[in-house]
């Protein structure tokens, strides 16, 4: 017989498990969905797909996302944490305004990079899909404009700015820039590697700031170049 000390400190276990479970099931049907994203763009995102290809029921598809809409959103977010955009953010946070705005741009095209090419097409479907564009505008570039503002507005509060560029001028110019049609222009069209391509993106960042040295990133943190 068992006694209740040891069910009351096997049920948290039981618990812990149960969410592992669960949580393995949504990454399986991430992944199914990015994969299928990246293959057959969104005429081929269906529950039903989705639950084919995840190995799963559409009821287990519905019970984790609610409808399509709520799977996009939850792609977008896994997608961000998976190749870590926490990176372009702590680059933005950097005390010296000048090497955060330079690190900013290069960080983003090497977050570009991580992401691949299943990760790349998450961020592409706002232009195909009008669901699938509220989610990207709610997850990506509302996000990503809103951290722009505040690094230009900390180059305008520094009077780092170049003369001639106003705040509003600098966020387009670094939308633009930070942009994955920017990042795929130097680096698919253009055949530069990623290192090549985060510096060139960022030396066109630069002419936003006033004259004087151009910042670099420290040798130590700069990753080796590889062939074109």
């Amino acid at each position: 017989m068992t006694s209740s000390g040891s069910v009351q400190k096997s049920r948290p276990y039981r618990l812990g498990r149960r969410a592992q479970t669960a949580q393995q099931t949504r990454d399986t049907i991430l992944e199914a969905t990015a994969r299928r994203l990246a293959d057959e763009g969104l005429r081929g995102i269906t529950m039903e797909a989705i639950a084919r290809d995840a190995g799963v029921s559409r009821v287990t598809v519905y019970d984790h996302f609610r409808d399509k809409a709520g799977l996009l959103e939850a792609l977008a977010w896994w997608t961000f944490a998976q190749h870590d955009i926490d990176r372009v953010r702590r680059a933005r946070l950097h005390e010296n305004v000048r090497v955060a705005l330079v690190d900013f741009v290069r960080e983003n095209a090497r977050f570009f990079h991580a992401a691949g090419a299943e990760g790349r097409a998450v961020l592409k479907t706002a232009s195909t899909d009008p669901d699938a564009a509220t989610v990207i505008e709610a997850t990506y570039f509302d996000a990503r404009r809103a951290a722009i503002r505040e690094l230009v507005d900390r180059l305008d509060t520094a009077d780092e700015l170049a003369p001639g560029w106003s705040p509003d001028r600098a966020v387009d110019v670094l939308m633009v820039i930070t942009s994955l049609e920017a990042f795929e222009t130097v680096t698919v069209h253009g055949g530069r590697a990623i290192d090549d391509a985060a510096d060139v993106l960022g030396q066109m960042a630069g002419v936003l700031l006033r004259a004087g040295e151009a910042p670099e990133a420290p040798v130590a943190e700069r990753p080796g170049r590889g062939p074109k």
